[in-house]
């Protein structure tokens, strides 16, 4: 028993001393099913999470919109802060006259993340002129026929570190398929910006720490990352403190450099 309990790794802000003002209500300890990586039926979470979400029956009412995601910020493929803005756009863009609502599928998507502070869910509606959006609830567990629960764990406990594999078939944990590289970020070398960025994006969206992610985002910009030196600006900008405009600028302009054309195109806005 002794030796199963040591293969436990618990991921969580308490643990951690995670300081946010957030008011989330995280209790309790949900493990999640790994399996071994050299397994014949193991899968990466990652190449599987995706195909999940696609395999939701169609209701030509319904836009779903499907990506990772914290109480505080969106996030595209390539772990790049997606705006309200930006994905109101492309809603816009590709909403069919049939479809009545959206549906964020994104961990806590539909939670409002400190007093005051509307969701994601309900930002997006504003963008879109008050059309519905329905986001989650908590930490989206997604199903291999596309089907979806949410928890609000204070500790998520699994088998061993590093990279998450489930079984063939099994519940993928979408916080986990995305932001694992952060439970070993003091292992990632500084010769490897884009994993440092996705254990920056990890802070966020799974461990729900969103200054260890600006801190992690800085770390991964200054060693090559452009996206993290544009997340980095863009979540410095959002805070507003004293300070935060000049560093957003510098960060910015680091990103240009490194021939990011977002971090070009916001840096020249800023400046106007």
């Amino acid at each position: 028993m002794k030796a199963a309990l040591l293969t436990l790794v618990l991921l969580s802000p308490a643990a951690l001393a995670c300081e946010s003002d957030h008011h989330l209500a995280l209790s309790g300890t949900v493990a999640v099913e790994t399996c071994p990586q050299e397994s014949a039926d193991c899968l990466f979470s990652g190449n599987v999470l995706q195909p999940y979400f696609e395999a939701a029956p169609d209701d030509p009412a319904l836009m779903r919109v499907g990506l990772q995601s914290s109480p505080w910020r969106l996030y595209d493929g390539d772990m790049r802060i997606l705006t309200i803005e930006e994905l109101a756009a492309v809603v816009r863009a590709n909403r069919d006259a049939t479809e009545t609502r959206v549906e964020l599928v994104g961990s806590w998507t539909g939670v409002s993340p400190s007093p005051g502070v509307p969701s994601l869910a309900d930002r997006l509606s504003q963008a879109l002129d008050g059309f519905p959006v329905r986001g989650e609830d908590g930490f989206l567990w997604v199903k291999a026929d596309g089907s979806r629960r949410t928890t609000r764990q204070a500790f998520t406990a699994r088998k061993g570190a590093g990279a998450y594999f489930v079984p063939k078939g099994g519940e993928v944990l979408a916080a986990l398929a995305g932001g694992w590289p952060a439970s070993v970020e003091d292992r990632i070398p500084d010769d490897q910006p884009e994993m440092l960025l996705r254990a920056a994006a990890g802070w966020d969206v799974l461990f729900l720490c969103p200054d260890r992610a600006l801190a992690a985002f800085e770390r991964a910009a200054a060693k090559g990352s452009a996206i993290a030196a544009y997340n980095a600006a863009l979540m410095r900008l959002e805070r507003g403190r004293e300070g935060d405009v000049a560093a957003a600028l510098s960060l910015l302009e680091r990103g240009a450099a490194l021939g990011d054309a977002k971090s070009q195109a916001r840096l020249e806005a800023e400046r106007k």
